[in-house]
């Protein structure tokens, strides 16, 4: 009997569990590109006539600059609490229009190339000119 339990105990030595318990599932960051800003959008706008910027287009991102709020960061915050984040864009030769949804609110812009350094921004009340700095 004794040998059996030592032939046993011998025998579970030699089996063995992995030696790593680490979670072998692989992390993605996955990065949602929510704005699609057309190449001659891209730099930084402001109302002319004033020295003051008022929007900033980036590839990937459009920022109001007072109060400065980048409406990617907006979206990125949202996405991140389980809230809808989605900016669905007509974009044409001329005009780049979209409307940001971020969890219960949105909100449209709409802008119109005039030349290669003046858009205008149509907001439905008037149309406000801006000069590319």
């Amino acid at each position: 009997m004794k040998k059996i339990l030592f032939t046993l105990f011998i025998g579970m030595s030699f089996i063995s569990c992995s030696s790593s318990d680490d979670d072998s599932t692989v992390q993605q960051n996955t990065t949602v590109q929510y704005f699609h800003v057309p190449q001659e959008y891209v730099g930084t706008w402001r109302i002319t006539g004033t020295t003051t910027s008022y929007f900033i287009f980036k590839n990937d991102d459009f920022i109001l600059v007072t109060p400065y709020t980048s409406y990617k960061t907006v979206l990125e915050q949202a996405a991140s609490t389980g809230q809808t984040a989605k900016v669905d864009e007509t974009i044409t030769n001329t005009d780049y229009n979209f409307i940001i949804t971020a969890g219960a609110s949105s909100g449209s812009y709409k802008f119109k190339k005039i030349s290669a350094t003046k858009i205008q921004w149509l907001n439905g009340v008037n149309n406000i000119t801006l000069d590319k700095e």
